[in-house]
This record gives structure tokens, sequence and C-alpha cells, in this order.
């Protein structure tokens, strides 16, 4: 039985769990406020596409009625799926609750700011752009059909057509660049690297003004030639050749737009912020501005002194008259804009507390989870998912057997101790559970902060897909867990050695062992959004 505009009357008992808005860990689902069970269904809802993208939902007293929930826990519900940018909700009238499609902008801001608090440079995002892109433009070669190779020419003819007009060609060369991973046909790849790419455009912006005169021209010649070897690559088939193509691509185009000493510098997200606020934020509004303007500057002005430090995790922000004065603004407005960083998980702010807002520095959590979400916006399978680790995990275990720190050895030497001993008395929950405490070390040895977090993005589907990837004790696949636990300390070995080949060789060997079991149980067709829970 349905309400209106489709929301399910049984939604409080059906939905699917779901984290709160500042990524704790869940909590079990007999504990779980019907808030976050109504969320859960809706979020389930939204993704499946039972509601068209823009589509306004029923006014607040239909949806209570249909839902047999008070206003309160509609509204609570509706806060933690508009964090997960799944609706956005209008005040006032005219207002509503309209449904969203999580892209890229949801997920890079905050990515960009935990990166930057991580030490993130741009040398960092070059080399993790290097190791995402390349092998997406091979399976462009290898699988992009004739349209998608039209479509690609036609917006590389964009980008030669755009070269006199600096803001215009850099729009068409990231939508060539963005178009190249899309059609790659793996959405994981296209999501994680999207993501980093708008993130490297704001760094190019806050570390150098636009390429003027003979550097402009250089970057602009260099781009287009680039972009048409590998068209020709992609049309002839030649897979290899296209992924070399783009590496070189990314590496000229690189060293052209940024000097080496400044890819070496920290990235900083507050310019650009600051810059899209009309640096409003910073000089105070002085109520000249329409209130959703002026409450977004404010949040642009708050994010910023959080990447920058001057605001630490646990600082408490001034009291709200006092935060009123300071940016120029009145009350709701202010409340506004503290609402959206709440909704962000960078505030608490806690009913009839007399400080301040208490402020939360960015978490890996939030950021898988809200990765995750776009994924599942765009019906990801676990195929593509498994297809994603098998192109790029096997570069990060590369790279960090030729830059592991030798005193994460003996921790790896006690995950393979227990992944022994877990295999022997065939206690899988036990050997699934060890995995990823050693994946973790492993690709933190890459010294990459970027690489680091797009390794803990595919080890949160891991974890979230675990229980319907479960198996009993009895299952064949058991039989061969002391076989992956003696690679996994071969693995070890070649890590401790500084061989990166073999390091590489024996990571690959334990995805193909993995493959059988996806392949054959059906879970590789399965949408992410069916099998997370």
């Amino acid at each position: 039985m349905t309400g209106p505009a489709g929301l399910s009357t049984a939604a409080v008992g059906v939905g699917s769990p779901l984290p709160a808005a500042g990524g704790t860990l869940r909590p079990s689902r007999r504990s779980r406020k019907i808030a976050h069970l109504l969320a859960a269904d809706l979020r389930r809802q939204i993704l499946r596409g039972e509601f068209a993208v823009d589509q306004q939902l029923s006014s607040e007293g239909e949806m209570t009625a249909a839902l047999g929930v008070s206003r309160e826990t509609l509204r609570e519900a509706l806060r933690i799926l508009e964090a997960q940018h799944l609706v956005d909700v209008r005040r006032g009238r005219g207002g509503g609750v309209v449904v969203r499609r999580p892209g890229l902008t949801a997920v890079a801001p905050y990515t960009a700011l935990l990166l930057q608090l991580r030490g993130a440079t741009i040398a960092h995002l070059e080399e993790a752009r290097s190791v995402l892109e390349p092998p997406a433009a091979e399976l462009v070669a290898v699988r992009c059909g004739p349209e998608g190779l039209d479509h690609l020419v036609a917006l590389h003819r964009r980008v030669h057509e755009a070269k006199s007009d600096p803001l215009a060609f850099a729009t068409a060369v990231t939508t060539f660049d963005q178009a190249v991973t899309d059609l790659s046909g793996n959405r994981s790849i296209a999501v994680i690297a999207g993501v980093l790419r708008e993130i490297y455009a704001g760094q190019v912006f806050a570390a150098v003004n636009e390429a003027v005169g003979p550097a402009g021209e250089r970057v602009r010649r260099q781009t287009i030639a680039s972009h048409s070897e590998f068209l020709a690559a992609a049309q002839r088939r030649d897979g290899d050749a296209a992924s070399r193509v783009w590496s070189d691509y990314l590496l000229a185009t690189s060293r052209l737009l940024v000097r080496r000493s400044l890819s070496r510098q920290q990235i900083d997200v507050a310019p650009l912020w600051r810059a899209q606020s009309g640096g409003a934020a910073a000089a105070g509004m002085g109520g000249r501005m329409p209130p959703a303007r002026a409450a977004t500057a404010v949040t642009s002005e708050i994010r910023a002194r959080i990447a920058e430090g001057s605001l630490a995790e646990g600082d408490r922000l001034p009291s709200l008259a006092d935060l009123s004065t300071q940016f120029g603004v009145s009350r709701p407005t202010l409340r506004e804009a503290l609402r959206i960083l709440e909704m962000e998980s960078l505030l608490e702010l806690r009913a009839g507390d007399r400080a301040g807002p208490r402020v939360c520095h960015p978490s890996t959590q939030v950021a898988t989870q809200l990765a995750g979400t776009v994924l599942e916006a765009r019906h990801t399978t676990l195929g593509d998912f498994f297809q994603a680790l098998r192109l790029i995990e096997p570069a990060l275990v590369e790279l960090a057997a030729a830059r592991m720190d030798q005193a994460s050895i003996p921790s790896l030497r006690g995950v393979v101790a227990e992944l022994t001993a877990a295999a022997a008395d065939l206690d899988m929950p036990r050997f699934t559970a060890a995995w990823p405490r050693g994946t973790a070390i492993i690709f933190a040895g890459t010294g990459n902060p970027v690489l680091a977090v797009i390794a803990e993005i595919m080890g949160w589907v891991r974890v979230a897909t675990r229980p319907a990837l479960a198996m009993p004790a009895d299952d064949p696949w058991a039989a061969i867990a002391d076989r992956l636990a003696a690679q996994f300390g071969e693995l070890i070995d070649a890590l401790a050695a500084g061989d990166s080949a073999r390091a590489r060789s024996y990571w690959v060997a334990l995805l193909d062992a993995n493959a059988p079991f996806v392949e054959s149980t059906g879970f590789a067709g399965r949408l992410m959004i069916d099998v997370i829970d």
C-alpha cells in the first residue's frame, strides 16, 4: 500500500540500515530510531529510481498522515537524506522536498577538505589520477562502441574550437576527460576519478593564474595533440597504446599547468571556495545578499577556516549573536548556514547547549558513505566494483612495495597468523574480518593520502557487502582459505623485500582466486543498492 507520491506506508518497518548523518557506527536495527528506518526506506526508493529527479514529494502534512509518523520524525528522516544529497528541502512559501540525484559535487568538496587536513599535495592528486585513469582509457579502446567514439570525436572538436577562450577550453577539456572515464564502462572508476578530477581542477585554480601567452599556447597544443593521439588509439582498438598515451597526457599537462615546486605544496581548497562565494563571507554580507546566497557564503567561509586549521577538531564557534554580528547576517540566515554544515557532519549542534556549535573534522567514513551513495545512485553492480579492484589495486600494491615502512611488517605478519588460524578453524567471519585490516596497512604504505582514501572507499564497499557475500563454514570456498592465507604471507614477504613486481603479481593472483566465487554465485550481476545493508 502506498501513500502520496508513492511513499510506502510500511516504510518504518522495511527500510535498509542507514548510518547516522554524523558517520558514527551503525547501531543494530532494533535500537535504531524510527526516523532512521524511515530514511532508509526512502533512500532505497530514491536510489532505485522510484522517484524522478527533481520530483517534488507530497507536503509534510500529507507524508506524515500517509506514513503514520510525527512531523519531528519525518523532519529528522529528511535531514538524514539531505545530508546524503538525496533530497533538497526547500523552506518557505513555494518550498517542499525535491528529489536529487547525488553526483560528483556531493562528494568532491568533503573529500577535498579531508585530503587537505591529511596533508595531500597536488603531486599526490596527480599520482592518483595516473593510477585510475589509464586503465579506464584502455577500456575505452577495447570496449567502447562506435556511438561512444563518435561522441568523443565531437567533444574533441569542441576542445579544438574553444582553444582561443581559456575558460571555455578548460571546460571542454574537463568534459572530454570525464567522458573518457564514463565511457570506460566501469562506473566505480568513473566516480572516483571524477571526484579527483574536480579536486585537481580546483587546485590548478589555486596554484596558478590563467595560463596566457606562450605558456597557455603550449598547454592547449599539448592537450589537443594528446586527445587526438588517444582517439586514434581507441579507434584502432589498441588498448595498450590508449593507456600509454593517457599516462603521457596526464604527466605532460600537469607539468605545464603546475610547476614542480608548486605540485609539492599541500593542496588548498579555501581560495576556490571563497572565490565561488564571491568573497562575501570574508568581507561580511551586511544584509545586502539574498538569504540563500548569504547562507552559502557563510558555510564556505567556515569550511575554509576548517581547511586552514584555524578551526580545529572540537573547537567551539562563537555564540549565535556573535556569529551573526561577525558575518553581518540575520539569525535565520545564520541558522540555515549552520544547519548546512551540520548536514555535512562538520558541525555538531545540540539543543539547549549554551556554548557555540562544536567543530567536527571530516572523516573517511563519511567520505566513503557519500561516494557509496553516488555509486548506488548510478546502479553500480558488484561485478563493476570487482573489476575496478582488479584495475586499481595491483598498482597500489606495487607502489606500497617500493615505499613500505618496514615498521609495518610485524603488524602484517600478525594478520597473516590470524588468517592462517581462521582458515584452519574454517572460521570465515574471523577470516573476512582480518583481511581488510591487512589491506588497510598495505595501501597506507603507498605514502599517498589520496590513494589511501581511494583504498578506504573500496574497502568500505567490501565491508558493506560482506553480509551478503557470507558463506557457510562447510562451503567448498572455505576449503581454499588456507591457500589464500599462504598467498597473503608470500605477498608480505615481497613487501618486506621491497620487490614491487613480485608483490603486484601476488596481489593479482589473490584477486584471481576470488573471481570464480564472484562469477559462479551470481553476485557480479547484483546491484550494490540490493546488497549493501
